[in-house]
């Protein structure tokens, strides 16, 4: 199992909900590695197995790197969770085109080749099994994008359309599916009054949780009958 950006938040949540189900995780960061240490120490005092490994997934010898990792060290790879991101408020009137790369290169070169990597690997598995499966963390304002950062929304979007293709690239050796999070974990203090103000607004009269998110992982991963497809966890957003 690999999961990017898994030094703090929702990717290390994700880590530690996996590992909790027995997945043998690779624990990636870019920069982060003191945080990203702890996201494997605390996996390993709960009784699970993992190792971290720092790689630029803007670059393609961060990816390949990463992309060796879970074979080299516990000899076979399974599944992916796509969840490395970077969220930054930049208008259209402001955004460039090297914040356009880093987008699009995080957000969605690095998540395909990864997953083609992957796909490449269950190439050489003789014996038939359950088909790997990769996930990929999006977000639900794709389907209500705001102003504030729309190179990040156009890329996220693409991110969700890449499932279905690769669903059908990858199938039936490997499933691809979405997860898109609404607002789950305030990054500074104004997100606190923004998701109290949204909330209200609701269908559910409740934000999702960091835990509903991690639950919509898991779940893709083990129905082995799910691919191409993206979940909501967001408290009804996506419908207002």
């Amino acid at each position: 199992m690999v999961v990017t950006g898994a030094s703090d938040r929702l990717g290390r949540m994700l880590a530690l909900g996996l590992a909790a189900r027995g997945a043998k995780v690779v624990v990636h960061c870019h920069t982060q590695t003191g945080s990203a240490d702890k996201t494997v120490a605390l996996i390993q005092e709960r009784g699970g197995t993992a190792f971290r490994l720092s790689a630029d997934l803007t670059s393609m010898e961060g990816i390949e790197a990463l992309a060796a990792s879970p074979v080299e060290h516990f000899g076979r790879w399974d599944a992916l969770v796509n969840s490395a991101s970077v969220f930054r408020t930049i208008g259209i009137g402001e955004v460039g085109e090297a914040d356009w790369q880093l987008d699009q290169d995080l957000h969605q070169r690095a998540p395909f080749f990864l997953s083609k990597a992957l796909y490449r690997f269950r190439e050489t598995v003789e014996v038939a099994e359950t088909p790997a499966c990769v996930v990929n963390i999006t977000d639900t304002g794709v389907r209500r994008p705001t102003a504030s950062r729309p190179s990040y929304y156009c890329a996220k979007s693409a991110l969700e359309s890449q499932a279905r293709i690769l669903g059908v690239a990858f199938a039936p050796l490997v499933r691809v599916n979405t997860v898109a999070p609404g607002a789950v974990i305030p990054a500074v203090q104004a997100d606190e009054t923004y998701f109290a103000q949204l909330k209200k607004r609701l269908p559910l009269g409740r934000l999702a949780s960091p835990e509903d998110v991690v639950d919509a992982v898991i779940f893709l991963f083990e129905n082995d009958s799910i691919t191409g497809q993206t979940i909501a966890v967001d408290g009804g957003e996506h419908l207002l």
